[in-house]
């Protein structure tokens, strides 16, 4: 890299199996950065022909794109965690090899930076079906995803609104998210080895930003693949699913936010959600012959990430009328305890 001076943004970018989406992703990156931005990209052994296309890129753009090749396969979690190290930027931004970003999305960004240097912006997204691949012909295409409810365009600095909104969006992906370097939170890493690693770590930088900006643009294209993790969740992909945010309840009570009622809600019921699909695809795959230890065991797994036991959350549930969830809720704790 010959930039001497710290670029104001990093874009991190995990390789794997994308040959045939690498360039366009580059390609919508690069067309629109400027010499402040760097790319690095973390070649995770990609048995393709990423390396060559990496290489091609590094040779074109010597100033801004940085190439990390992993000796052998470590997995997305520790792709992310290699680019991360290395990251010189002011500013961090996860994209994935297979995604586009829109065009004028940096210069939206550094607009955003310039004026109010947020720990945390949060951007909303899009998503296309991959049409190369006839079995995602039938999936929906969405034009605007919005990953956050409530006050947008303007600099906060209420972390309970983040995390209620945050929680009530439901859409934890690290692409969506841009962290200041400086306040991304010490030891915070991508669990490697597991899926759903984005619910590991997304919920810890929202709970230590102490400043955030929502804006409401689609600033990224999110490209609809076969062969989704939860398109094909297995048992132990289940069990990871669970173990995402474990610990979490408990980091939030502690942070003794200011008015924490409605964060503490939205983070119990998006626990409670995946705690009940979580179970209904582990009895989806085994039929009758369902391990009953296994459905406590998430059980365990959901109380130690929810900030509300479930007679609390079933009482939040009843005042705000949602009797539906709370007799969901009270069935599948009861199976799992039978």
């Amino acid at each position: 890299m010959s930039l001497t001076s710290s670029p104001w943004l990093s874009i991190l970018l995990p390789v794997y199996k994308v040959e045939a989406f690498l360039e366009d992703c580059a390609k919508s990156i690069l067309s629109q950065a400027d010499a402040g931005v760097e790319l690095i990209f973390v070649d995770d052994a990609s048995p393709d022909g990423s390396a060559g296309i990496l290489a091609d890129l590094q040779a074109s753009h010597q100033a801004q794109v940085q190439v990390i090749r992993h000796e052998r396969n470590q997995g997305l979690s520790a792709a992310r965690n290699t680019a991360l190290a290395a990251a010189r930027g002011d500013y961090l931004w996860f994209v994935d090899s297979d995604d586009l970003l829109e065009p004028g999305a940096l210069a939206s960004l550094k607009a955003v930076i310039e004026a109010d240097t947020p720990d945390l912006i949060l951007c909303d997204f899009r998503a296309f079906d991959d049409e190369a691949n006839p079995d995602c012909s039938s999936q929906p295409r969405y034009a605007h995803i919005p990953t956050f409810k409530g006050l947008s365009r303007s600099l906060s600095r209420d972390r309970s609104a983040l995390i209620a909104g945050l929680f009530e969006a439901g859409q934890l992906h690290s692409w969506s998210k841009i962290v200041k370097r400086l306040a991304w939170p010490e030891g915070l890493l991508f669990p490697v080895g597991r899926t759903f690693e984005d619910l590991a770590v997304s919920p810890g930088l929202a709970l230590h930003a102490q400043s955030f900006v929502h804006m409401p643009e689609v600033w990224l294209a999110y490209r609809q693949r076969a062969g989704s993790i939860l398109a094909q969740l297995s048992a132990v992909k289940i069990e990871d699913w669970m173990l995402a945010m474990v610990g979490f309840g408990q980091q939030l009570n502690a942070a003794q936010l200011p008015a924490p009622e409605e964060a503490v809600f939205q983070v119990a019921h998006f626990n409670a959600r995946t705690f009940i699909r979580a179970c209904k695809r582990f009895v989806k795959l085994g039929g009758q012959a369902t391990d009953s230890q296994t459905l406590a065991r998430f059980a365990r797994h959901w109380q130690a990430s929810s900030p509300l036991n479930a007679q609390a959350l079933s009482r939040a549930y009843l005042k705000r009328g949602l009797w539906l969830r709370a007799m969901q809720l009270h069935y599948w704790v009861w199976r799992a305890g039978r």
